[in-house]
């Protein structure tokens, strides 16, 4: 099924929400959905992420934490640490897992939060808000994360 910014928005509130344990310990690689396939990746480069791959996530204890992936030189490389926790949806107040970056992560990460819930086939849509008086209101950015991709 081909997905877009407006499908994945309209859908957001009838996914279902993950629990923290679903969201997989290991690496999640990431795409982009219409139109932002090209722009996007340009976005994140210039914010910190080029050639952002997806996310890594493992269990600390009973947390579940995480760090993005970027690719440099055919390698995978983590940068960017990750909290993640059951949460409430800032897009519709409905549960999702919330990944959010520590106040001493470079701007804007700090204020960015990516609320995840599943597609019926799995795949993890993941919604990235930034969590600011104004931009919350613009609603979600999506993302797909499907599992794999690791290392090569």
């Amino acid at each position: 099924m081909t997905h877009s910014v407006r499908s994945l928005r309209r859908a957001w509130s009838g996914l279902r929400p993950l629990a923290p344990e679903e969201v997989l310990a290991g690496d999640l690689r990431a795409s982009f959905v219409a139109p932002l396939r090209t722009v996007a990746p340009r976005g994140l480069g210039l914010i910190g992420l080029r050639a952002w791959h997806g996310k890594r996530f493992r269990r600390e204890g009973t947390a579940l934490v995480g760090v993005n992936l970027v690719r440099r030189d055919g390698a995978l490389v983590e940068t960017l640490p990750m909290t993640v926790h059951l949460g409430v949806s800032l897009l519709d107040g409905l549960p999702a897992v919330v990944v959010s970056y520590p106040r001493s992560a470079p701007r804007p990460w700090p204020w960015v939060r990516d609320e995840l819930r599943a597609l019926p086939d799995g795949t993890v849509v993941g919604m990235t808000v930034v969590d600011l008086p104004g931009l919350r209101s613009l609603g979600g950015t999506p993302f797909l994360l499907v599992p794999g991709g690791g290392a090569t």
